[in-house]
């Protein structure tokens, strides 16, 4: 229950008790899936409407429009928050990549006047159809809790409620608790904490209230020396906010990431198909029989899976392989094993791995279970790594940390990774791994 403000200001009072609490709550509005659908809608007929208006033939506004809805996920135009103007240039860009997509598909010159002319046109109807749905369904405004009751917070509050442009609504205050401000995020059914004052000391507490699903914001106090470094245009009425970054679960497209590990996985099965017959074939011949190497790894959330890979050293217990770091290092079981494992070719397995849910084709590596509790024990932070799907190639490996390199330079690595995820970042990965591969010395 969101606390009283021991304040005398008649606006913030109106935070006082759960019955002002309930009754700032928005008139029953429809689910929130409906505004996301209205949104994609209204992309496409803002693009249609353009490209009509222009004289475009049908074709050509099938392409454009998917380019368009493509281009709008990817470009936070319907970010809440933003202003008229970062709402427009956002806008105009996805008018102008979806219509240059659009030539591009059709292949035909893009026409620089018309071209300019439709984009302008979608980005003027595409603003004023978001203005629309958001005074439509109320999805403009955010339903803030203020965790700390301090003065500092209270006017942050007052300062809210006085300018309704900037949509945020204070529906009440929260103790100093993770606890209680779960609850207060609960009872007040807010979508956005506002953290007014000092940083907590454990990250405990930011990592309990992002599992709400609320988006965060930092409020620092006058004379705290992170605003130094806020920008001007993160500042409303003289209180900056810093937005604290969500999980990579919880970011735009994050389900994105598994329909490219499917289509990735397939398409290297299917055309790496002869080259991975050949790479059986070949351990066959050299080792015998079990070309199959399987082995126990820690995935995501410290889940165990059984790791494939084709076998390239000569036998050894399964308890050497469990527990020693340089397990049959040297040797070989032949040219073909030693080939192989320089290549990396004898990690083709791993993609049936990443069809099966185990494993991504971006993440940290994968590691043994007892080097897991090993390196926990020993290495900062390197239990965070486990926050994502563990990966065939990742951002460490890339940069050449794999094999006997440093621990704790691939814990900071995954875990960059990890606080900085996007789909353009697994992309280049990719990207960088196909070319380590091609160098041979270098994979």
């Amino acid at each position: 229950m969101a606390a009283s403000v021991g304040t005398s200001d008649p606006t913030v009072g109106a935070l006082d008790g759960e019955a002002q609490v309930a009754a700032a709550r928005p008139v029953s509005g429809p689910h929130r899936l409906v505004p996301t659908v209205l949104r994609l809608l209204g992309v496409s007929a803002c693009m249609v409407a353009a490209m009509t208006i222009w004289g475009s033939p049908d074709v050509d506004v099938v392409v454009a429009t998917l380019a368009a809805l493509v281009a709008y996920g990817f470009s936070g135009a319907g970010r809440p928050g933003l202003t008229i103007w970062a709402a427009a240039s956002r806008h105009l860009c996805v008018g102008l990549i979806s219509l240059a997509a659009e030539a591009t598909v059709m292949g035909r010159p893009v026409d620089g006047d018309t071209w300019l002319a439709a984009g302008a046109t979608y980005a003027l109807l595409a603003c004023l159809a978001m203005g629309l749905l958001r005074a439509a369904t109320g999805r403009g405004r955010r339903r803030a809790v203020i965790a700390g009751s301090s003065e500092h917070g209270r006017r942050l509050a007052r300062e809210l409620f006085d300018h309704p442009q900037y949509r945020i609504v204070p529906v009440g205050f929260a103790g100093d608790s993770a606890g209680a401000c779960a609850r207060a995020i609960r009872r007040s059914h807010a979508d956005l904490v506002i953290l007014a004052g000092r940083l907590p000391a454990s990250r405990s507490w930011l990592e309990q209230v992002a599992g709400t699903g609320c988006r965060i914001l930092y409020a620092p106090v006058p004379g705290d020396p992170i605003l130094d470094f806020v920008p001007v245009e993160r500042h409303i009425r003289g209180f900056p906010l810093l937005a604290l970054t969500p999980p990579a679960q919880r970011r735009p497209y994050w389900g994105i990431k598994r329909v490219l590990d499917v289509a990735v996985a397939l398409s290297a099965l299917v055309l790496a198909a002869p080259v991975l017959a050949l790479c059986l074939l070949g351990a066959r011949l050299e080792g015998g029989p079990g070309v199959l190497f399987r082995q126990r790894r820690i995935g995501q959330d410290g889940r165990s899976f059984e790791l494939l890979k084709i076998r390239t050293l000569t036998a050894t217990t399964a308890h050497d392989a469990a527990t020693q770091w340089k397990v049959g290092r040297g040797r070989f079981t032949g040219p073909v094993g030693e080939f192989l494992r320089k290549t990396s070719l004898d990690e083709l397995p791993q993609l049936w791995n990443v069809l099966k849910g185990d494993m991504s084709i971006v993440g940290p590596r994968p590691e043994r279970p007892f080097f897991v509790h090993q390196f926990s024990q020993k290495v900062a932070h390197y239990d965070r790594r486990h926050r994502l799907p563990v990966g065939i190639t990742g951002w460490a490996q890339v940069h050449g940390l794999r094999g006997d390199t440093s621990i704790e330079d691939r814990a900071r690595f995954d875990n960059h990774y990890i606080e900085t995820w996007s789909i353009g970042l697994d992309l280049k990965i990719i990207i960088r791994t196909i070319v380590c591969v091609l160098r041979l010395g270098g994979a």
